[in-house]
């Protein structure tokens, strides 16, 4: 029995390792510019890599997989300052997706729309952490409260279509994914 849980622990570390590294070359490679009036945004994969482990492997190694993953290609992209607090609301992203899919499976199963709000659930946490860390940082730099939220909603542009995208692409993935990792991990 012990070792049955030790073999489950190594599996789930791998996938976890496995989500992360997918997190951070997706996010790495896998991006396109997007205009926008205040900073240099980018649509990228790397939000759908982390609501994919999210659902996977569920709370503990889902939550954290996917976070680390986009965590270090903040560090190592020049965003280190910053890490943190988007590691805090990556990590709320993961947590919403699972607890909401959790609620939403117990009563209704393993079904398409299940996925699709839950993952829709953490594309709404995302955009109001994002809000919030917009206006804060604005406010710090020196702006009233007007300013500094017309600042941080004008910045929402590149969450909300990251956010379609990994609706999209989490929807389009998950079930084949699950199929493909449940025959491997057996």
């Amino acid at each position: 029995m012990n070792s049955e849980i030790t073999h489950n622990k190594t599996k789930k570390l791998i996938l976890s390792a496995l989500f992360a590294a997918l997190a951070y070359v997706s996010i790495q490679s896998l991006h396109v510019s997007i205009l926008a009036p205040i900073g240099a945004p980018f649509f990228h994969v790397g939000n759908a890599v982390v609501a994919l482990a999210a659902l996977y492997l569920g709370l503990g190694y889902g939550t954290f997989s996917g976070a680390i993953g986009l965590a270090l290609f903040d560090v190592m992209n020049g965003y280190a300052v910053g890490m943190p607090v988007v590691f805090a609301g990556n990590l709320l992203v993961a947590l919403t997706i699972q607890i909401t899919f959790k609620l939403f499976h117990k009563f209704f199963g393993n079904k398409i729309w299940t996925v699709t709000l839950a993952t829709t659930s953490g594309v709404a946490v995302k955009l109001i952490t994002d809000f919030l860390k917009g206006l804060i940082n604005a406010m710090i730099a020196g702006a009233t409260f007007m300013p500094a939220a017309a600042a941080a909603f004008t910045s929402l542009l590149a969450t909300a279509i990251n956010g379609i995208g990994t609706i999209l692409i989490v929807s389009l993935l998950y079930f084949p994914l699950k199929s493909i990792l449940n025959k491997i991990v057996k």
